[in-house]
């Protein structure tokens, strides 16, 4: 019941801002569900689905010398109480081509997860479940293939992974998948 209450507040937080009164218009906001610790370059030693609450700002202008991308922030909440959720911001780059969009985001993710380095003996209870990552904030990587079912609304398929890109001890990093809905505003 906390992360629906967490995600509504986020959701209400967000409609207000993106109100036309806004210091940063919110152009759209996405939500979804993630499979925890899977399919890509990271450990897949953490269980269950994860609910991801994210909302993207117009671009500045400043950031048309690099694409125009659009500014983003965002929280993944697992629903495992041993597995990682991650508050995250940073930079997507969008193509469309029809109805049908590409994206692709880089940033910075805070996470809940194991920090301390990996000791053989100490941790021989919970290294088939615990991911070891290293740092507390890592670098984050994130796409989207998505199709507009209409104007304001869409739906995508995301990938993200988190990792620390071997600047700290440990370095083993997770990836999640899923599907979102974007609404745009």
């Amino acid at each position: 019941m906390k992360v629906i209450s967490a995600i509504a507040a986020f959701f209400t937080v967000l409609t207000f801002a993106g109100a036309s009164h806004a210091i940063v218009p919110v152009d759209e906001v996405r939500a979804g569900v993630y499979a925890q610790s899977c399919c890509g370059f990271g450990s897949s030693k953490e269980q269950g689905a994860a609910i991801n609450a994210e909302a993207l700002f117009d671009s500045p202008r400043f950031l048309s010398v690099v694409g125009s991308p659009r500014p983003l922030i965002g929280a993944t909440l697992a629903t495992d109480s041993d597995a990682t959720s991650q508050i995250y911001s940073g930079l997507e780059w969008q193509v469309d081509v029809s109805r049908w969009f590409v994206s692709a985001g880089v940033g910075v993710a805070v996470h809940n997860g194991e920090t301390d380095r990996y000791d053989p003996v100490a941790d021989a209870a919970r290294v088939d479940h615990t991911v070891f990552y290293g740092c507390r904030a890592l670098f984050r990587l994130a796409g989207d293939v998505g199709y507009r079912l209409t104007d304001n609304i869409s739906a995508s398929v995301h990938w993200n992974h988190i990792s620390n890109a071997g600047l700290c001890n440990e370095n083993e990093g997770m990836d999640q998948l899923g599907l979102r809905l974007g609404f745009r505003l």
